[in-house]
């Protein structure tokens, strides 16, 4: 994992959702934002979560955001173990516990 991608990150915790921010275009690779914010939110190390390529195609992701033209907004939304996870390509991605609805 890169760690200097990381860095970078702005994270938030309220009402049961996770929210981390960072920059879509300098910000490193998607998937190790998404790893990282997945680990935080449910309190363990990235080394420690399921892998996520077993909940959603991470290569589609990478691809997806990758090609994506920066002047409209890609959002993609899934579930990992007991979590709702929303990713947009503003940069945030959001990950919220338990049946609640998405958000940003």
């Amino acid at each position: 994992m890169n760690e200097g991608a990381v860095e970078d990150v702005r994270a938030v915790e309220r009402s049961g959702k996770h929210i981390v921010e960072f920059d879509p275009v300098n910000g490193g690779s998607v998937t190790t934002q998404l790893a990282s914010a997945l680990a935080t939110a449910s309190g363990r190390e990235v080394t420690e979560l399921p892998p996520i390529g077993e909940w959603v195609d991470c290569d589609a992701i990478e691809q997806l955001f990758d090609s994506h033209d920066s002047e409209t907004e890609l959002s993609v939304s899934f579930e990992f173990e007991e979590y709702q996870v929303f990713l947009s390509s503003i940069g945030r991605i959001v990950v919220t516990s338990g049946s609640n609805e998405f958000g940003v």
